[in-house]
Order: structure tokens, then sequence, then C-alpha cells
């Protein structure tokens, strides 16, 4: 008749010693990928915000003309002395023209982790029809510089 060893509990000091080397060879890759996951989804969000105010502030402008109460109502979770806003009514195409509004964000870490890739800034340009004639023909909020044109 064959015997086999009675199969005893296995070591724990030797899995405890196996978990924390598994634990130890994973863990590099685990956190910047969840840092990852909040970096990134937070500046998606931050983006998606930003078009929303521009959408938002076009829309309006075309109907009602103002333009940077309803962009800053608009802007979501953005903070409002970050945001840039710029519009114009462009009528080089014949009247009524088309409402330009854009919109500028800084972009930023929220971890620091990926500072580094998201630095500078978000922009969305958003461009409509004008309804009717326009009652403001310009303006801007905290506008740093540079173009906005269709």
């Amino acid at each position: 008749m064959l015997r086999f060893a009675a199969a005893g509990p296995p070591d724990r000091e030797k899995q405890r010693g196996a978990t924390a080397v598994e634990f130890a060879l994973v863990l590099p890759l685990l956190v910047p990928m969840l840092l990852g996951v909040v970096d990134f989804g937070l500046a998606f969000a931050q983006n998606i915000n930003l078009q929303a105010a521009a959408r938002e502030g076009a829309r309006q402008g075309v109907t009602q003309g103002d333009v940077l109460t309803y962009a800053n109502q608009a802007k979501g979770l953005l903070d409002g002395s970050k945001l840039q806003v710029k519009f114009a009514v462009d009528t080089s195409g014949g009247e009524p023209g088309v409402m330009v509004v854009c919109a500028r964000y800084p972009q930023s870490s929220a971890t620091g982790f990926f500072s580094w890739i998201l630095e500078g800034t978000f922009e969305a340009k958003s461009i409509m029809k004008m309804e009717g004639t326009a009652t403001v023909a310009s303006g801007a909020s905290n506008w740093g510089g540079g173009s906005c044109a269709p």
C-alpha cells in the first residue's frame, strides 16, 4: 500500500514574506496608475466644463447678448477667477454674422505627480450664427492676451 506524507498547514512565515514581496513589486505600478486616473480624470472634467462654458456663452450671446454672465454660470466646478473668456461678433461673412466665444483655463494636477504633463492651458472655442443684430460686439473677462478669431 502506498503511503503519502500528511500535508500539514503551509508555513505562514514563508507566505507572509511572499505576500510582502508581491506587494513591493506591484506597488510601484499601482500608485502611478491610480494617481494618473485621478489627475487625468480631473483634467478631462475641467476640459468638459470649459467647453460647456464657451458653448453656453455663445448660445446665450446669439439670443440675449450677455455672454460673460452665462459663461460664468456654466463653468461648473472651474474657478471663476482663473476662467478667461473673450467673445466677438464676426460680420466678415455678411450680416448678421457669427458669435465667436473663446475660453481658457489653466491646467492643473491635483496630485502633482503628472504636473509635468498637465502644464499649460485648456482652450475651447464656440462659434454660432447670430439670430439678429448683436447688442454687444465684443468683450472679455480676465483675458490674458492672444487671438480669438473664427
